[in-house]
């Protein structure tokens, strides 16, 4: 890798971790970066699951208020997303590159739309709240979602957020709180069983790893401030021009 290389996947990576301490959409600043110094498309969404692991743990501390206050709640969350994420894995594993380069686009663009609408989509489910919040349904979103953590991931962090805010958790910062530690479990996993395959560029992960986790642990505490309708727009034009990318190429 060149100086130059070295540099944006350090840029990228920082801006990821901030992104996913604050909100979500950390992979739209990863992904195409490394996709831009030669990684393969399997390859790049191993490695970025990878490196930016450091960045939702390293925001874990700033919640642990918020982990205590619903640590019950976790009992019957992370059993779930265990089984979803080694789903997710499996599935990534067996069905090849081919399969997920023709998947990639339609993955980002529904991420990004999804994201876009969250908020809206987070009202309805509100208003169907028995079986979202303690039901089968509820079980089977965050089950859904984690599969698609660790197959793909793009913009799944706000997805999850949205979701513990109907499943019970208090508010955002709760919510959030629970994400972070439900993203970094997934990744953590990812980055095993992926390493394992060969699917991680580990010379590529250094620097996003480096920066993600420099961003993640120095501005966790801007999620308290930061204005979300401002980060929010940027992560959604983000992944619209990474989506388009990939259709056209």
């Amino acid at each position: 890798m060149t100086v130059s290389e070295w540099l944006l996947l350090l840029a990228a990576g920082f801006a990821g971790g901030v992104i996913n301490s604050v909100s979500s959409g950390g992979s739209f600043f990863t992904y195409p970066a490394l996709l831009a110094v030669g990684l393969p498309s399997i390859n790049a969404a191993a490695t970025t699951l990878a490196a930016l692991t450091p960045g939702n743990l390293a925001a874990v501390p700033e919640y642990l208020p918020e982990v205590r206050h619903d640590r019950s709640r976790y009992g019957r969350e992370l059993p779930v997303v265990f089984v979803g994420a080694v789903v997710g894995i499996v599935l990534l594993l067996s069905t090849g590159a081919d399969i997920f380069d023709s998947l990639v686009p339609w993955l980002i663009l529904a991420a990004t739309l999804l994201f876009a609408f969250s908020s809206r989509l987070q009202a309805v489910a509100q208003r169907s709240a028995p079986s979202v919040s303690d039901g089968g349904l509820g079980r089977s979103l965050v089950f859904a979602l984690s599969v698609y953590l660790t197959y793909f991931g793009s913009g799944v962090g706000n997805m999850f957020t949205s979701l513990f805010l109907v499943r019970g958790f208090k508010d955002f910062f709760n919510a959030n709180a629970a994400k972070n530690i439900v993203l970094t479990m997934g990744t953590v996993m990812a980055t095993v069983a992926y390493g394992a395959a060969g699917l991680v560029g580990w010379s590529q992960l250094l620097p996003v790893f480096i920066g993600s986790t420099l961003g993640g642990a120095g501005f966790a505490k801007l999620a308290r401030r930061v204005p979300l309708a401002a980060l929010r727009a940027l992560i959604v034009a983000l992944g619209l021009s990474v989506a388009a990318y990939q259709f056209v190429f």
